[in-house]
C-alpha cells in the first residue's frame, strides 16, 4: 500500500445498485476510477500511478480481480499483462523489461505450471523449464547471454537433483555430477580448458568428502583425501595410497 494514499477525495454517481467511484491522491490527480456493488468493486477499474501515468487497469468481479489485466511502469511502459480468475493468476503471462519481453509462461491458481521461458535484455534465452504448483520440476536448461549452454540438469520441488552438467561461455563442459535436495553429492568430475578430466572428487553437501583423483594429460598423478572440506592427505603414487587405503574406497 502507498502511505501516500491513506487519504483522499473521492465522487461517486449512483446508477441502480452500482457506483461509479473516483479516488484521488492528495496531490489532486486520479488513483483509481470503477464500479462498485455492495462495495465490492466490480466490472472495470483503472489505477494510476502518483505522476498521472497509468498503474494498471482490468476487471473485478465480487471484488476480486477477473479476466485480462494490463500493468505498467511508473514511465508507462508494459510491464505485464495476463488472466485473473478469483484474485489469482491464471493462464498465459508475460512480462516486460524496458519494454523487451523478460519471461513468459502459465499460471494455475496463482503459481508458475507448466513450461516457462525467460530471457536477458539482449533477447535471448536465459533460461526455459517446466513449473508445478510455483517451484522448478523436471528438467531446465539455463543459458549465457551470448546463448551458449550454461547448464542443464532435473529440478525436483524446485531443488537440484540427479545429474547436472555445467558449462562456459564458450560451449566447453567444465563440470557434472549429481544432486541430491539441492546439494552436490557423490562423485563429481571438473574438466580443463580442453574439456579432459582435471580432477574428480567425492563431494557431500557441497563439500569435498572422501577422496579426489587429479590428473595431468589424462593421467593420474595424485589422490587427496578431504574430509568436510578439509584437505587431510595426499598421496602421489599408487603404492603409498593402498599402504593406508583400499582401493574399494574410489569406488
Amino acid at each position: 500500500m502507498r502511505l501516500i494514499i491513506i487519504f483522499f477525495l473521492f465522487s461517486s454517481f449512483v446508477f441502480g445498485q452500482k457506483t461509479y467511484q473516483k479516488n484521488l491522491f492528495e496531490n489532486g490527480n486520479m488513483n483509481s476510477k470503477g464500479w462498485l456493488e455492495n462495495n465490492l468493486k466490480t466490472d472495470f477499474w483503472v489505477f494510476y500511478h502518483k505522476n498521472g501515468k497509468l498503474s494498471k487497469k482490468g476487471n473485478f468481479k465480487n471484488g476480486k480481480q477477473n479476466g485480462f489485466w494490463e500493468f505498467y511502469d511508473i514511465s508507462g511502459n508494459l510491464q505485464k499483462h495476463g488472466l485473473y480468475k478469483e484474485g489469482l493468476k491464471t493462464g498465459y503471462w508475460k512480462t516486460y523489461n524496458n519494454n523487451l519481453l523478460s519471461e513468459e509462461g502459465n499460471y494455475n491458481r496463482g503459481k508458475r505450471a507448466d513450461f516457462w521461458k525467460f530471457y536477458y535484455p539482449n533477447g535471448k534465452p536465459s533460461k526455459t523449464g517446466r513449473y508445478k504448483n510455483g517451484k522448478a520440476t523436471d528438467y531446465w536448461k539455463f543459458y549465457h547471454k551470448n546463448g551458449e549452454l550454461e547448464k542443464d540438469g532435473e529440478f525436483k520441488l524446485g531443488k537440484f537433483t540427479s545429474y547436472w552438467q555445467f558449462y562456459n561461455s564458450n560451449g566447453q563442459k567444465i563440470s557434472e555430477g549429481h544432486f541430491v535436495n539441492g546439494k552436490k553429492q557423490d562423485w563429481w568430475l571438473f574438466y580443463n580448458k580442453n574439456e579432459k578430466i582435471n580432477y574428480k572428487c567425492q563431494i557431500t553437501n557441497n563439500k569435498k568428502n572422501g577422496y579426489c583423483l587429479m590428473y595431468k594429460n589424462e593421467k593420474l598423478t595424485s589422490v587427496v583425501k578431504y574430509s568436510k572440506g578439509k584437505k587431510v592427505k595426499e598421496w602421489t603414487d599408487l603404492k603409498s595410497f593402498k599402504k593406508e587405503n583400499k582401493l574399494s574406497d574410489l569406488n
